[in-house]
């Protein structure tokens, strides 16, 4: 036999060997997955990567994911002035905030009886912005709720109010 035949028969012995080793275990593997528990109490408006936004009632939070857990972010580091509407409204009105903070802001939106806003926006500097938007239709009678949210890197704030139409 050359050398050559040997090589190949111990390469293709060495790598039966090497596969065989590697079906199997004596001990069981266990799948572990990891859920991240909903953000609430409330309707979760939005929910991206480790933010979210809840409105429960007529109260709206960001919420951000630390250790497993959803906590509030009560720093006040973002603010967020309502612009309109106030009090009672147009059937199709135009909802409004500006948004302020000391570091740049980097996501913000608006949500109208919990549904979101496709949001228009602009701002003179990255760290002060004003977005709106309205509805796609006319709204019924009756009383509507608002929410604008803004967030930088490390802080967000979520604000809502209520408007009524006649």
């Amino acid at each position: 036999m050359s050398t050559l035949g040997l090589v190949r028969r111990t390469a293709l012995a060495m790598l039966v060997a090497v596969l065989a080793g590697c079906g199997g275990s004596s001990s069981p593997k266990v799948a572990t997955t990891t859920t991240t528990p909903k953000p609430g109490p409330g309707t979760v408006l939005y929910r991206g990567g480790a933010w979210a936004v809840v409105l429960a009632g007529d109260t709206a939070r960001a919420l951000r994911l630390v250790g497993g857990s959803w906590r509030p972010d009560t720093s006040g580091a973002v603010k967020v002035s309502i612009l309109g509407p106030h009090g009672t409204a147009a059937r199709r009105p135009q909802v409004a905030a500006e948004l302020s903070a000391k570091s740049p802001l980097v996501e913000s939106g608006l949500w109208l009886d919990g549904t979101e806003l496709l949001a228009k926006g602009g701002g003179l500097t990255p760290n002060r912005g004003t977005i709106y938007g309205a509805p796609n239709a006319p709204l019924s009678a009756g009383k509507h709720v608002a929410v604008a949210y803004g967030r930088t890197a490390a802080h967000a704030t979520a604000v809502a109010w209520s408007f009524s139409v006649p």
